[in-house]
């Protein structure tokens, strides 16, 4: 009978643990700004995980996010071309500050992670 209890709160705690899962995109980060005339300006932020390159999986992932955003703002129903893509760097802090000292190589290193990738477009 303890078994039984046992397996039953243990299925329980993993689905609970399972539904925080559901529709959590902590990775997609992004905006959009429609501009005049059908153009529009997309971000979308980078980290370690989400890295700036611009071919490969998070490249792809990306441009899935552009035309999701611009299909859930009714925009480029005819569709739309990303006249320029570019990264901006986040600014960055100056790595391990406390203990950095002129003298020291770390006084002039800085520590960053990731940026913004950004496409300016139009709709067709």
């Amino acid at each position: 009978m303890r078994a039984v209890v046992f397996a039953c709160l243990l299925s329980a705690l993993s689905l609970a643990s399972l539904a925080g899962c559901i529709d959590n995109d902590r990775v997609r980060v992004q905006s959009l700004s429609p501009g005049s005339s059908g153009t529009f300006t997309y971000r979308a932020q980078t980290d370690t995980v989400m890295t700036e390159n611009d071919d490969g999986a998070a490249e792809r992932i990306r441009r899935d996010w552009l035309a999701q955003t611009l299909a859930a703002r009714g925009m480029c129903n005819n569709g739309y071309v990303v006249y320029q893509r570019r990264l901006d760097i986040a600014a960055q802090r100056p790595a391990l500050a406390e203990a950095a000292s002129p003298a020291s190589p770390a006084a002039t290193s800085f520590f960053g992670n990731g940026g913004d990738v950004v496409y300016t477009g139009g709709c067709l």
